[in-house]
């Protein structure tokens, strides 16, 4: 008897029905919901609970994936699988979702019934106690800030990435002064040279851009 984890097994039903797109979630998804549905249980390990794939559970994949694609709908090729496999039962101690076939809302209407009975056979001094706890863990939850404190924050840094900005760009110009007119300056004509204000602007923009990362660490104390 082979065994698969799900990713092995997906491998598995790719070679056998020689179809490279099938996709992890597909296969897993059709197993989830077989089990929801109590029609057939995937195995365990003993140790860590983990589902394993046998033979029986490749079979099944491949006929699923036969029927999806002769159009057939999951639901009906669900109800179909017990007329073709000995469908594997489920241990006793498992109560699975027994109830819970996939509609959400009856799933909430269960659960706010259940709700409701463990409410009214509890004492008014547990409802008040459970009520005590639930607004302590109310009161500890991080408030979001209003809109006029996010605008203030953005404001505020706004403000300092601006001043960061200006204060790298007088580093650089003090930078540039500090360079050899061979430098900093150009020829224009014969006789006259003056500063290379390409080169300049191109100085100061590098030099920010290499700066302001840590710069604006340094402000936000990061």
């Amino acid at each position: 008897m082979n065994y698969w984890k799900i990713s092995d097994f997906t491998e598995q039903i790719k070679l056998s029905v020689g179809n490279e797109t099938i996709h992890i979630n597909t296969i897993d998804g059709w197993f989830k919901a077989l089990e929801s549905k109590r029609i057939h249980y995937v195995a365990r390990t003993e140790d860590t609970k983990e589902k394993v794939y046998d033979e029986l559970d490749l079979e099944i994949a491949i006929f699923i994936r036969k029927r999806r694609e002769e159009k057939w709908s999951l639901a009906a090729i669900y109800d179909d699988l017990g007329n073709h496999f000995n469908l594997r039962g489920f241990p006793n101690n498992d109560v699975g979702p027994s109830s819970f076939d996939g509609d959400f809302e009856s799933l909430k209407a269960q659960l706010s019934e259940e709700l409701r009975k463990t409410f009214n056979q509890v004492a008014v001094s547990q409802i008040e106690e459970i009520k005590n706890h639930y607004d302590l863990i109310i009161e500890q939850i991080p408030k979001l800030p209003s809109p006029e404190e996010q605008k203030e924050t953005k404001f505020k840094e706004m403000v300092v990435r601006r001043r960061v900005e200006a204060a790298l760009e007088n580093e650089a110009i003090e930078l540039w002064t500090t360079k050899p007119d061979s430098e900093r300056l150009k020829k224009v004509g014969i006789f006259r040279k003056e500063e290379d204000l390409i080169k300049r602007n191109e100085f100061i923009r590098r030099y920010i851009n290499e700066n302001y990362e840590n710069k604006l660490k340094k402000e936000f104390g990061i």
